[in-house]
């Protein structure tokens, strides 16, 4: 039986909070993430049609509500692809976005094609009040001056901080490798000895004519920690890197060291900007646009040094290259380090998969030598083949399944039709009763048993109801659980050679080890447990011998 359109289906209520920069400046008490965690919670007691529901909680601590790009926001829209969040609460429409076009899509087209519920409590909106129709003229005015307000903090801080570097002062987040701030003054920059060490270490190195990689090499032959590491040491960073198990010095960290200004004293600044308020991406500027405001700080590296190894990187020209296609690009890592493989071009226009850690180390199991892409890609082909025949018994098995539980619904529904038919008529009986024992046909005791064995009939037909109704829930709980389009997959079945699309639309990625064995990593893996990971060895392919260098 199908609910109300008032009453949600019985999935989670989510609460998302967020506070950023912008709101520390204004010392907003009512913002902080305890406030809107408290007022969402009390909207949801104060309305009964909420409260029954599971609630979780998504929120963002200090990033910016120009950008959709936020670990807690992600999170949560994540869940609502996956059909496990049917409302979104916020405290006000600036916490969910201070952009007003995002702001506007999810709201008038992403949310209502998705079924979502959103609540927006300082503005009294409810998106089921609007259903057909757009929101009132108040509510897009409050999300425009949303945006404007971010946009005019955001031109004033950029301002204020450029303002400060004209005046000599440091006024950047991070640091250059070598320096730290100063304690007693923010806007100074202090050499570290022990990294400056190794930053003069490294030009050294550069001038007895090692390339960037021999450099690399001696660096983690001598197990000197990276950048990252030394700044972990002072302060405990939260990136990605770190959790890898090795670590390695990689000819981008030495090239940007090589060409860093920042080692002769100079302050090198407004090399860049940003691609839109709020967002990550930045712009680089032409060179002479740079601002440099020399002997700003203690130099590491003395200018002649300086200009003798740039005389190795600015002398030659550069390259341009023609962008490389081809079917399993980006999906291709090592087993041991689990950086992404480089790709090389041979003569006959040969593609070649490669680990370029393997040259960075004397002592590491990283892929050796390199391997054909025409052959993996045969490799990857028939896997793929295998694991489509696999998806059609499935997708076969699923939709018998399928049907099972459309014809179990259709007589579930009928049957609660017909309970709620028997309870109207109770019902009816039981107020005609009441007039009879008015005209006088019964006497009290007689009404009374008589009433009490209706109301017992009625409580039993209610409770049988609500199991009808439970066991309908879960037969539409499984039959809408696999989302997934097999349909979309199964499409490839005929084809005869690998292609981008193939291989994006079954593949997450694929590790390959020192003794070239293969693991493929797939999409539909990740939430259904039937179908494993493959395994293949290359040495056991026919091709092998020709494929390896």
């Amino acid at each position: 039986m199908k609910p109300e359109v008032n009453v949600m289906p019985k999935n989670i209520i989510a609460g998302y909070y967020r506070l950023s920069m912008e709101d520390d400046d204004i010392k907003v008490e009512s913002n902080s993430i305890t406030n809107q965690r408290l007022l969402i919670k009390r909207y949801i007691l104060e309305h009964p049609e909420l409260s029954c529901y599971e609630y979780c909680e998504f929120y963002d601590d200090g990033v910016s509500g120009t950008t959709m790009n936020r670990p807690g926001m992600q999170t949560m829209l994540e869940k609502i692809k996956q059909n496990e969040i049917k409302c979104v609460i916020v405290k006000d429409l600036s916490r969910f976005s201070r952009d007003y076009i995002e702001l506007g899509t999810y709201m008038e087209q992403i949310f209502p094609f998705m079924g979502i519920r959103f609540i927006s409590i300082a503005e009294h909106y409810d998106s089921k009040d609007y259903i057909g129709k757009t929101a009132d003229i108040d509510i897009g005015f409050q999300s425009l001056l949303a945006d404007f307000y971010c946009k005019d903090v955001s031109e004033k801080v950029r301002s204020s901080v450029m303002a400060k570097k004209n005046q000599g002062k440091y006024a950047t987040g991070n640091t250059p490798f070598g320096y730290a701030k100063n304690e007693g003054n923010r806007n100074e920059l202090l050499i570290v000895p022990e990294e400056a060490e190794v930053i003069r270490h490294i030009f050294e190195l550069s001038l007895s004519g090692q390339n960037l990689t021999q450099i690399c090499r001696t660096l983690n032959d001598e197990k000197v920690p990276t950048p990252l590491e030394y700044k972990n040491q002072r302060k405990k960073q939260n990136r990605k890197e770190l959790q890898q198990e090795h670590k390695y010095w990689q000819p981008g960290t030495v090239r940007a060291i090589l060409t860093n200004e920042s080692y002769l004293g100079s302050m090198v600044y407004n090399k860049s900007v940003q691609a839109q308020v709020g967002g990550s991406r930045a712009i680089l500027k032409p060179r002479e646009e740079w601002k440099v405001f020399e002997n700003h700080h203690s130099a590491i590296i003395s200018k002649e040094v300086f200009d003798k190894v740039q005389e190795r990187f600015f002398c030659k020209k550069a390259v341009v290259r023609k962008p490389v296609q081809y079917a399993l690009k980006g999906k291709m890592y090592c087993g041991y380090c689990h950086r992404r493989l480089r790709i090389m071009k041979l003569a006959g226009d040969r593609l070649y998969y490669y680990c370029s850690n393997q040259k960075l180390n004397s002592n590491n199991e990283c892929l050796s030598g390199s391997v054909s892409n025409e052959l993996l890609e045969k490799i990857v082909l028939e896997e793929i083949k295998v694991q489509i025949t696999k998806l059609a018994d499935l997708a076969s098995v699923r939709k018998e399944v399928a049907e099972e539980q459309r014809t179990i619904i259709r007589k579930t529904d009928k049957e609660i039709m017909g309970v709620e038919a028997e309870i109207t008529e109770l019902t009816e009986s039981k107020a005609g009763l009441l007039e009879e024992y008015h005209a006088g046909t019964y006497t009290k005791e007689q009404y009374m048993e008589y009433r009490r064995q209706l109301d017992q009939q009625i409580s039993e037909k209610q409770m049988w109801k609500k199991k009808l109704e439970k066991q309908s829930d879960t037969c539409n709980d499984l039959l809408y659980a696999d989302t997934r389009d097999y349909g979309s997959l199964l499409q490839y079945a005929g084809f005869g050679a690998l292609t981008k699309e193939m291989a994006d639309a079954f593949i997450e990625k694929i590790e390959i080890s020192n003794e070239k064995a293969i693991n493929i990593y797939w999409k539909f893996n990740k939430s259904d447990g039937s179908i494993s990971n493959s395994v293949t060895t290359i040495l056991q392919h026919p091709s092998a011998d020709e494929a390896i260098m």
